[in-house]
């Protein structure tokens, strides 16, 4: 087995928050196992450290398994989208599917389509997929899937949870309310009981609303544990 690599300047990490496979994965939507698969395929990764005892994520290989996430969602192929990795990255060696200029291309509306490059204003490459024949619906931007982190991933976009950031300067990049310096976890435990819950509402000023948005991060995060 090789050695384990710190592959990125300790320094340059701590600005862009580090990630244990399991808080990556709750981020993106999924098990730290499956994030663990995802950089076995090479679809992601790990890029702060490799190897034993665990990967360690950073802010943006977490913003790249939410666009893996997304893409399964749409219906892609762990395949399709190695594919579309391979044919970029030697270009753009870090974090292609945020840097390149990668899109979707459909035939029509419910069409799963391929994942493209744009090459000028108005050309498109196919680099992966089952698309064939004329593009009729230009490729999508990827920023849906990208900005999801900043509003607290996966998680809370589904859970439609208006309170939740994830902000690489502040906490470590830990889930956090928004606008506060207050640890999604934290808020968690401290909620777990009414006197805990009255604490945080009367004493420190948290609105329930945002204890309710940590709560259910918090759960939904177990969950996929």
């Amino acid at each position: 087995m090789p050695p384990a690599v710190l592959k990125t300047p300790v320094d340059d990490v701590l600005t862009l928050g580090v990630y244990l496979p399991r808080r990556a994965g709750a981020l993106a939507g999924v098990s730290g196992r499956t994030v663990g698969q995802w950089a076995r395929r090479g679809l992601v990764t790990p890029s702060a450290y490799e190897g034993r005892p665990a990967n360690l994520y950073t802010y943006f290989d977490v913003a790249e398994a939410i666009v893996v996430r997304w893409l399964l969602h749409e219906g892609f192929e762990h395949r399709a989208i190695r594919e579309a990795l391979d044919a970029v990255r030697g270009e753009f060696p870090r974090w292609p599917l945020l840097n390149a200029p990668l899109g979707i291309a459909r035939q029509s509306v419910g069409d799963k389509g391929a994942l493209v490059r744009r090459e000028g204003r108005d050309v498109y490459v196919e680099v992966s997929g089952s698309a064939t024949g004329q593009v009729v619906i230009k490729p999508q931007l990827l920023d849906q899937a990208r900005d999801m982190l900043r509003h607290g991933g996966w998680i809370a976009s589904a859970l439609h949870l208006q309170h939740i950031e994830v902000d690489p300067l502040k906490l470590g990049g830990q889930p956090s309310l928004k606008g506060r310096r207050w640890a999604v976890d934290h808020v968690s435990r401290l909620a777990d009981d009414d006197e805990g819950r009255a604490i945080l509402v009367g004493d420190y000023g948290l609105a329930d609303e945002e204890v309710d948005d940590a709560v259910a991060w918090s759960d939904a995060a177990e969950a996929l544990a």
